[in-house]
């Protein structure tokens, strides 16, 4: 505590200067947001989940891990992706984690469970699925996570109580006091937090980040919609779309480093089979991906 040590990320030093102002030019994710539309052409990409569905021996895969796949990869290759800001510093986040909304069951009733975990950029597209399915499963049949008793057990409390815990939470977190266990339960430590609105019916919303915590990056993934499309030689064919709302904390990196990310996220999910080649990378890439002892 009162140091720039955090159990969730390594101080970052010799940033540009204004990079090192914009904290204080934006003290809050919420001025400092950044709100990007891009559609994905999921054709081919509904036919691989398909082609594996339907092989018995196949893996179980779906377009959405897909997606958490792609980000994971293409974090681990745009390592500036995966800061963020905290006390007015800049951190390296020390492991590739998502948080995402699980329904207990798929109904207007279905309770909600959020979902946060962390993935080595190295794991085979087998194992990446297999553990979310496997983690997911736990939870649906469990009685909940921690965190999920933590909240039930603050909201029975009197409101002064619940200002007050909140406000030292705050402090905690400015001063680098709150301890790694407390950050893994939560979703707000995460990478990027993710929203799939499609698998409810719902098209992509713009959704806002939240200021507590220190996740910077939101995703929304709408509905499947078809499009038809006329070809050069005049015939005309139909497309599966989605569209992908994505909200940044600008102060994390520049828009151009953000936008390229994006646009390899599209080329893997768009051509899925590009997943099944295992990544490689250097002791350069590993270094500045500054992953703590265990997540690779």
């Amino acid at each position: 505590m009162f140091t720039k040590k955090r159990p969730d990320g390594t101080y970052l030093k010799n940033l540009h200067f204004f990079t090192q102002l914009l904290p204080y030019l934006m003290p809050t994710r919420s001025e400092a947001a950044i709100y990007f539309e891009q559609e994905f052409d999921v054709t081919k990409t509904l036919e691989y989940v398909n082609k594996r569905r339907n092989d018995p021996n196949g893996l179980k895969v779906t377009m959405f891990y897909i997606f958490l796949y792609a980000a994971v990869r293409v974090i681990a290759q745009r390592p500036k992706m995966n800061r963020f800001v905290s006390g007015f510093r800049y951190y390296q986040r020390n492991r590739i984690s998502f948080n995402f909304v699980a329904k207990r069951e798929l109904s207007d009733e279905g309770e909600e469970v959020n979902v946060t975990m962390s993935f080595s950029p190295l794991m085979s597209l087998e194992e990446f699925c297999k553990k979310i399915h496997d983690n997911i499963l736990s939870i649906k049949k469990g009685s909940g996570t921690s965190a999920e008793k933590i909240n039930s057990l603050i909201t029975n409390m009197p409101r002064f109580i619940i200002k007050l815990i909140f406000s030292i939470f705050h402090y905690l977190d400015y001063h680098n006091g709150l301890p790694k266990s407390v950050m893994d339960s939560l979703p707000f430590y995460s990478t990027i937090f993710f929203t799939n609105t499609g698998s409810v019916g719902i098209d992509a919303p713009f959704h806002h980040n939240f200021e507590i915590g220190n996740c910077g990056i939101f995703c929304a993934i709408g509905k499947i919609l078809k499009e038809k499309r006329k070809n050069s030689d005049g015939t005309e064919e139909t497309r599966d779309k989605v569209k992908i709302t994505l909200t940044f904390d600008d102060r994390i990196t520049d828009g151009i480093y953000c936008a390229r990310a994006v646009d390899m996220v599209r080329d893997l999910v768009e051509n899925p089979e590009k997943l099944e080649t295992p990544l490689k990378l250097t002791e350069e890439q590993i270094t500045k991906l500054g992953l703590a002892k265990g997540e690779l």
